[in-house]
């Protein structure tokens, strides 16, 4: 009985968002000046920076790209400004984009820039979302339609991958009510040329979604996860799993006789092979097990990259969203930021399902960003860089090499005028989020 009065009144704000969705809620006022997302986006294309000539477009191998990084050179990271992308004048005359612009991927193949994004009216699961998927033969400055996909239910977490010089599009199928989360799977298709794609097929099991990708070593990787997500009332038993491929469409475990390599309360999780072999990997610990709330650094050894280890004891800050890469010696993440966290506030004494309750609700309730962060190896730590600009409901990067110093980065944000606004009232609020492209720049540090 007290469990079940307790978490009515943790899940009453939310149950409010949800009952008022599409209604004239209390909004921030609209920026106005260069201060916010919603007047540049509306009102400028994309910067020079971000104008590639054709040619920058093919692109060598990653891994080709890092091996020109010198090793044993310290490095600091330099952002450009950001450049509005979606919506933006190049994207208007396609009608696109709706309110709520968020989950963004982009790559290059064949010379083009490919963009896929999720649009609707609001942040939470809609039957009014639709994914699109657009290119550009001049990065960025005019964009072609190449795919809608609309199926009256939620769509979200989409990727890239080319393997074998295929081009395939990931995206997970979910549900139409915005206070449930009811995964049912990942899709896949391969781009066959200008506005052609093969029909969807089924990437893992039912309700599995994919995290994050990458081809290293010869192969694709991926994390992926499946389980009883947000399961209030109980323990989660998520399961993560690390799989690899030599096409793209038929995954296995990379090491068969695990399962998985983590169950628990992990969900999302990103990683990326160090120079020397070994494999690191951050982990959102958001629905909380025996090793607390928050984060994870697990490592694989050389060799051996399905036998992940992780740390008796949760890191108490949350990283969502996160995505990783290398350069050179070093191992970089980019992940949303928790204003004034961590995500874990302790209380062991009291029960599971209400140490899981306060920390998601006072989650909720704190600004955030969008951050970069360094991997202390030594450590096996997450160390924070800088914030790029983001406020309210923020952080699903997509990252894009450019050469061995310079990174394309796709994001999204509420309007950056309201640098105090909370994760949900972002979420909620009818200015809705857009899409911007930023440049990571790594350049030598000057000795003094």
């Amino acid at each position: 009985m007290l469990k079940n009065i307790v978490l009515f009144f943790v899940l009453a704000p939310y149950v409010f968002v949800f009952s008022q969705t599409g209604k004239n809620l209390p909004v921030a006022p609209k920026a106005n000046g260069a201060g916010g997302a919603q007047s540049q986006a509306s009102g400028e294309m994309l910067g020079r920076e971000f104008l590639l000539p054709p040619d920058a477009l093919h692109l060598p191998g990653e891994e080709s790209m890092d091996k020109q990084v010198e090793v044993g050179r310290e490095y600091e990271a330099v952002f450009s400004q950001p450049s509005w992308v979606a919506p933006s004048p190049s994207l208007n005359s396609l009608a696109l984009a709706q309110a709520s612009n968020n989950n963004v991927a982009i790559t290059a193949h064949n010379g083009r820039l490919f963009m896929a994004w999720r649009t609707g009216p609001i942040h939470f699961a809609s039957k009014k979302t639709v994914m699109q998927v657009v290119s550009s033969a001049d990065g960025g400055r005019n964009w072609e339609l190449e795919h809608s996909i609309a199926i009256g239910r939620d769509i979200r977490e989409p990727f890239f991958l080319t393997v074998g010089g295929k081009l395939i599009f990931y995206y997970m199928e979910a549900g139409q009510s915005a206070s449930a989360f009811e995964p049912r799977g990942t899709k896949a298709i391969v781009y066959a040329g200008p506005g052609q794609w093969s029909q969807p097929v089924s990437i893992g099991a039912p309700g599995e979604i994919i995290w994050e990708m990458k081809v290293r070593n010869g192969k694709a990787w991926a994390t992926s996860y499946k389980g009883n997500h947000y399961a209030w009332a109980e323990q989660s038993r998520i399961e993560l799993y690390f799989k690899e491929s030599t096409d793209g469409l038929n995954w296995e475990n990379v090491d068969s006789s695990q399962p998985f390599v983590y169950q628990g309360g992990v969900s999302e999780a990103a990683f990326e092979f160090a120079r020397d072999g070994s494999l690191w990997a951050v982990t959102r610990n958001e629905d909380g097990d025996a090793t607390g709330w928050g984060s994870h650094v697990a490592t694989a050894q050389p060799g051996a990259p399905g036998r992940w280890d992780f740390p008796q004891t949760s890191d108490p800050d949350r990283y969502d969203s996160p995505r990783m890469f290398r350069h050179g010696d070093e191992i970089y993440m980019i992940a949303r930021r928790d204003i004034g966290g961590p995500f874990d506030r302790g209380g062991r004494n009291l029960p599971f399902w209400l140490q899981r309750a306060r920390n998601m609700l006072g989650y909720s309730w704190r600004a955030k960003r969008t951050a970069l962060y360094k991997i202390d190896r030594k450590t096996k730590s997450v160390a924070l860089i800088a914030d790029l600009p983001s406020a309210g409901d923020t952080a699903f990067p997509s990252i894009m090499r450019l050469g061995p110093h310079d990174f394309l980065i796709a994001n999204y944000t509420s309007p950056l005028d309201r640098p105090n606004s909370s994760w949900i009232r972002g979420q909620i609020s009818s200015m809705g989020t857009s899409i911007y492209f930023i440049r990571l720049t790594f350049r030598p540090k000057v000795k003094s």
